[in-house]
């Protein structure tokens, strides 16, 4: 899979299990890859939600996906900024559409360290309606494992060093260097 260049746009896609859409980030813009990383950034994007209709981001925010892992990682840039983190399958990218399934759990994650597992329910509730296969329900506990590892350890866009990284590369490319 060829992966996007550092400040391509991109469209970013969350799909259910069955394959339908959950939401649609139109505007993203690459700030760094390598074999298995992508990091990037939005910013007064349009979203599309099926139920919700189209609706504009209101705050910036730094996207990190790893295809290793079964989660993905987002800075919200906030007055108070923190991470949203959704459990979710590996990446794909093709015809410059970055897609991933959404596997409903989510972590959010303070500045301080502290974290907070939600949607819960949702998971279960999806995990039944969806039929999740067997790896799926395997997976989702483990990567949880794994990000929570992160954010304990401050591995990957939980470390302050990285985080800084990438909010610089951020800022240099909106210019406000």
């Amino acid at each position: 899979m060829t992966l996007p260049s550092i400040h391509d746009v991109i469209v970013l896609e969350s799909l259910k299990h069955d394959g339908s859409l959950h939401r649609r980030w139109e505007t993203n813009t690459i700030l760094y890859q390598d074999t298995n990383v992508i990091v990037g950034y939005n910013d007064q994007t349009s979203v599309t939600e099926p139920k919700k209709g189209v609706w504009h981001t209101d705050v910036p925010a730094i996207f990190y996906f790893d295809q290793r892992y079964w989660f993905n990682v987002v800075f919200i840039l906030d007055e108070q900024p923190f991470y949203y983190c959704n459990l979710s399958s590996p990446f794909t990218f093709k015809n410059g559409i970055l897609q991933y399934i959404d596997y409903d759990l989510d972590v959010v994650v303070y500045l301080d360290g502290s974290c907070k597992i939600v949607d819960e329910m949702e998971y279960e509730v999806n995990k039944r309606y969806y039929h999740y296969p067997i790896n799926v329900q395997q997976h989702i506990p483990q990567h949880l494992a794994i990000l929570l590892e992160w954010i304990y350890m401050e591995k990957g866009p939980f470390n302050k060093a990285q985080r800084h990284h990438f909010y610089e590369l951020y800022r240099r490319q909106r210019g406000n260097a």
